[in-house]
């Protein structure tokens, strides 16, 4: 619904309903999703699958902390949907970044304290949702152009230097 109220704010016809609104956020989801549909392994990079790998080869706990309620849907299409121990998304989080919820219940499910959690975020609502939470944050492509993490990388790989 965020996402189509920031869509709606251009609108300058009849105010909509919150019926009208909300069977254009299910038309909206049901377009996205079928352009989803249309993503593969070959839209993940090697880079990116090498340093989960690698990350999983140090026995690190991995966990998805995400707004969109079709994270899980993304991850089977581009073949990662058994890379993470755990995700927290808009499916079970009542408040969007920078709000910390989503990462808060990331680390519960993980079983690990929020300070020794570290995000990787490439905007910088997430990142101020990481810091809200008490944990670092990687501030990677906006972000890191930004300065808005602990750390900056322009490519996933280079998280391999701060793990």
């Amino acid at each position: 619904m965020e996402s189509l109220e920031i869509i709606l704010e251009r609108y300058t016809g009849v105010p909509l309903s919150d019926t009208e609104k909300n069977a254009m956020a299910e038309q909206k989801n049901t377009l996205y999703r079928q352009l989803l549909s249309q993503m593969s392994p070959a839209d993940l990079s090697a880079s990116v699958r090498k340093t989960l790998d690698d990350l999983r080869g140090k026995g690190l706990k991995l966990a998805i902390g995400s707004s969109s309620k079709n994270a899980v849907f993304i991850l089977e299409r581009i073949g990662l949907g058994d890379y993470f121990d755990e995700i927290s998304d808009g499916n079970n989080i009542t408040r969007s970044k920078p709000d910390p919820e989503v990462f808060l219940k990331a680390a519960d499910y993980l079983g690990v304290p929020p300070d020794l959690c570290l995000v990787i975020e490439d905007a910088v609502a997430g990142v101020e949702a990481a810091h809200r939470a008490g944990m670092q944050a990687v501030a990677i492509g906006d972000a890191a152009e930004q300065l808005a993490g602990d750390y900056q990388i322009m490519d996933f790989a280079e998280l391999m230097t701060i793990v």
